[in-house]
């Protein structure tokens, strides 16, 4: 009994420290606060909002980027999607909280209050307002107010094509606000930047860096988002790079072919031919600019030429190899060069093997033999021959396949450079 009559005495006691009166906040305290506001006041969202119309009103943005959605490299046009942070303080929507139920915030519609004509300059589209009328403005009592329109964002961003598919772009996002001066709305950068905490990956581009930065120009100031991008190559190194290397080596692999075969000139244009449809759906790809050209271009350009003159060569030694030696006599420094590249070939495989046709002998030019040549029959007669018989006669099909020994190594060294260098300057930039 004693234990419940303390209680009852000292519980009184102790809710007269802990236990203050609470205010509740209405719809009745709203309504109050709206009618003072938009009636009362006589709340006109054409005035500025300050009290000092020589002083401007201090606008800063954040932007909050939710995606890339699309960055066509053909109509250099860079699309985004997200939404802007501005914050801005309204001197006519200030009010004592204490009066309306300890209201501290309301929403209100963004078409009844004032609100700065933020736009995107370097927008590529039509020219429209930020938002939409079904959008909300929080405002706090203090006159602090925060809007946050969303929408997507297609701005222009010129694009570096000099390491295509290994480029870095820098694009920007410019928002200015376009009916006033810097002396009435000055804009200003938010203590955020850009901020990517809902930011999806995208499967092209992937995002090096991010800035932001306020420009001062004469009459107007603008807040500038830069976004640094890197192309992932992983997609035209296996559809575009990879078939144009095999196809330029399959380009050289055409003096390997015999001209018995009759298959070398069709075999040549078709693989020209498939150059140039590889030429054209990069030029399709990549913005017409005269300015810079990309080493890509260079590449296929150079094999495309690379493919031209293989071409006219098969052609010109098809149309040797169907000359006949008596009628058409082999000059001299043509056998000559035969018996070079028949030196080499023998040399490179380490044994001696007989190269003309109609012999009597084999004789072995590497022992030291020299050797006197009739350019009338086209015959070989090594001078210092044991053997007096020892003679050799060739036709214009064994100087057919010396030329094409000597084009096929001259064309893959020159192809080889030529890849290993533009593909390694290329490639650096992406480091």
């Amino acid at each position: 009994m004693e234990v419940k009559k303390l209680n009852s005495m000292v519980l009184p006691f102790l809710m007269m420290f802990f236990i203050s009166n609470v205010n509740a906040q209405t719809s009745d305290n709203a309504k109050s606060l709206l009618d003072q506001i938009f009636n009362a006041s006589a709340y006109n969202k054409a005035v500025r909002p300050t009290f000092n119309q020589t002083t401007p009103t201090d606008v800063n943005i954040d932007l909050y980027l939710t995606s890339i959605i699309e960055f066509d490299s053909q109509n250099e046009k860079f699309t985004t999607s997200g939404y802007l942070s501005i914050n801005w303080n309204d001197h006519y929507l200030q009010w004592n909280s204490s009066i309306y139920g300890d209201t501290t915030s309301v929403f209100i519609p963004q078409d009844n209050v004032w609100k700065p004509d933020i736009s995107l300059q370097n927008g590529i589209s039509e020219l429209k307002e930020l938002g939409s009328s079904s959008l909300f403005v929080y405002v706090w009592n203090d006159g602090s107010v925060s809007w946050y329109p969303i929408g997507i964002f297609e701005s222009t961003c010129g694009i570096d094509i000099t390491y295509f598919p290994f480029d870095i772009q820098t694009c920007t996002l410019k928002f200015v606000a376009w009916s006033y001066t810097k002396d009435e709305v000055n804009v200003m950068e938010g203590t955020k930047g850009i901020i990517m905490d809902q930011y999806e990956q995208n499967s092209e581009w992937s995002i090096l860096d991010t800035s932001v930065n306020t420009l001062q120009e004469s009459t107007d100031a603008a807040v500038v988002f830069s976004i640094k991008l890197k192309r992932k190559p992983l997609f035209f190194l296996l559809n575009v790079i990879l078939p144009v290397i095999l196809l330029s080596l399959l380009n050289v692999c055409i003096f390997v072919l015999p001209a018995e075969s009759g298959e070398k000139g069709s075999f040549s244009v078709t693989v020209f031919l498939a150059l140039a449809v590889f030429l054209t759906i990069v030029t399709a790809i990549l913005p017409q600019n005269s300015e810079k050209v990309s080493y890509l271009g260079i590449y296929l350009v150079l094999m495309a030429g690379f493919s031209t003159m293989i071409v006219i060569l098969t052609l010109f030694t098809l149309r040797l190899n169907c000359r006949d030696v008596d009628e058409d006599p082999i000059p001299s420094w043509l056998i000559k060069l035969q018996v070079i590249v028949e030196t080499v070939r023998c040399r490179r495989r380490n044994k001696v093997r007989p190269v003309m046709m109609r012999m009597t002998g084999v004789p072995n030019f590497d022992t030291g033999h020299t050797i006197a040549i009739d350019e009338a029959t086209s015959v070989i007669t090594p001078t210092n021959s044991t053997t007096p018989d020892e003679k050799l006669t060739i036709t214009w099909t064994h100087i057919c396949n010396a030329l094409d020994f000597i084009f096929f190594w001259i064309f893959l060294i020159a192809t080889i450079i030529t890849t290993v260098t533009l593909f390694t300057i290329s490639s650096q930039n992406a480091v």
